[in-house]
């Protein structure tokens, strides 16, 4: 039996992170420690460590790194500081054989130091994405260069991870992991509506919004206009709390009072996977920054206006519409996103995102059998040995990159 550490410090990995723990949960090769912290502790933003705990998970770590008024980027470096200290607490007395983490957060760069140094084998799923306009950018490539066993949403991302200089064989496409629990959430359900006060048919809209890194507008400014933004959605108003990045205690102060100055606005610290899925099936469209318009949305064909650049060079489906930070375009996109034949033209679009059998993939990797040694010993493989390759147009639409690779048949 192996040992794996789950590692989730806020909401946004969760999502991902959660179906696979479960699983893991239920094979009896794998021994299962979930390790939660950062901002599933805090008020602030919904205390989501309640949902962590209702899910069952029978052995549970709590790591308490996150103060509730951090907000400046001085704060949250002293914060990561205090994670790193906190996981060679954890790692350094009970060593797992791997840990598994999601994303690109930069809560996460703690524990994958640590276990770097600890040589505990890391294993990461989001790597080779590009999100241009965000911090998380730079951070998930620190990530993948300390994984040693690396999942995949899409091939491109696999084919990007190994011109970093991956070996192929711990490269695996499988599929974000979110997806696979969509098809249980309908347009039918009416506990969701009900426990945001709103009306059995009463039209909505998600909004989430979150600060961005290299953006020339300071963030006061950002705000404000997603603000403006809102007042020109004229129906009723769902909106999630910011991530903890620095400048959210703004963005959440001044979400507050725009919601408590309008009735038809319902300011959510957390709604949880599942009545986060449930209302994305009913909603009439999404506006904000945030990657579920583009990682979950496609698979309920729901419109999504994405303000900004936060998600500048990720894949995006059929069902996104761009709009830069001026409300000219929001404005435009909006009313796309209103438009009868745009939203006919989405239905039953495809999820570039969704792989067969994604969590088997993922539990499959973790219990391969090879020994730490062999895990931790990673050779760099060469870039520049790779040929070049030419850019071809896939089955979404989309550009991605395929020719005459001498490593690209060996990703499994």
């Amino acid at each position: 039996m192996i040992r794996v550490d789950f590692i989730t410090l806020s909401r946004s990995d969760y999502s991902s992170l959660r179906p696979v723990a479960l699983a893991a949960l239920d094979d009896p090769e794998i021994d299962v420690k979930l390790i939660a912290g950062g901002s599933h502790l805090l008020e602030r933003f919904g205390r989501t460590i309640d949902s962590i705990i209702a899910d069952g998970f029978p052995s549970i770590e709590k790591i308490d790194f996150l103060n509730a008024d951090d907000n400046s980027d001085s704060e949250m470096a002293a914060a990561y500081g205090r994670a790193v200290q906190g996981f060679e607490k954890l790692l350094g007395n009970d060593r797992p054989d791997f840990i598994f983490l999601v994303g690109d957060r930069w809560e996460m760069l703690a524990p994958v130091t640590v276990a770097s140094m600890l040589r505990i084998p890391i294993a990461h799923h989001s790597g080779g994405d590009i999100t241009q306009g965000s911090a998380d950018n730079q951070t998930r490539y620190v990530l993948t260069t300390l994984s040693h066993l690396h999942f995949t949403a899409l091939e491109e991302h696999a084919d990007r991870l190994i011109r970093m200089g991956e070996e192929p064989w711990r490269v695996r496409v499988t599929g974000e992991p979110a997806l696979t629990a969509l098809g249980q959430y309908g347009k039918n359900n009416s506990e969701v509506r009900a426990s945001l006060n709103l009306k059995k048919n009463e039209p909505f809209v998600l909004a989430t919004f979150h600060p961005t890194s290299y953006d020339e507008l300071p963030l006061a400014d950002q705000i404000e206009l997603f603000i403006q933004a809102l007042d020109l959605v004229e129906e009723s108003l769902v909106i999630t709390a910011p991530n903890p990045d620095p400048g959210s205690a703004v963005f959440l102060e001044s979400l507050s009072r725009y919601a408590q100055n309008h009735e038809r606005v319902h300011l959510v610290k957390n709604l949880g996977p599942e009545r986060y899925y449930a209302a994305m099936a009913q909603a009439q469209f999404m506006i904000g920054n945030s990657s579920s318009g583009l990682w979950e949305a496609p698979s309920f064909g729901l419109p999504v206006v994405n303000i900004g650049h936060r998600q500048d060079g990720r894949v995006r489906g059929a069902n996104v519409l761009d709009a830069g930070l001026n409300l000219s375009e929001i404005r435009i996109a909006i009313g796309k996103a209103r438009d009868s034949g745009f939203r006919k033209k989405i239905q039953g679009m495809g999820n570039p995102y969704v792989n067969a059998d994604t969590i088997d993939k993922i539990l499959r990797g973790l219990k391969e059998k090879r020994s730490r040694a062999d895990w931790l010993a990673k050779v760099f493989t060469d870039p520049l040995k790779i040929a070049e390759v030419k850019p071809v147009t896939n089955r979404w639409g989309i550009k991605s990159h395929e020719g005459i690779n001498p490593l690209k048949d060996q990703i499994l």
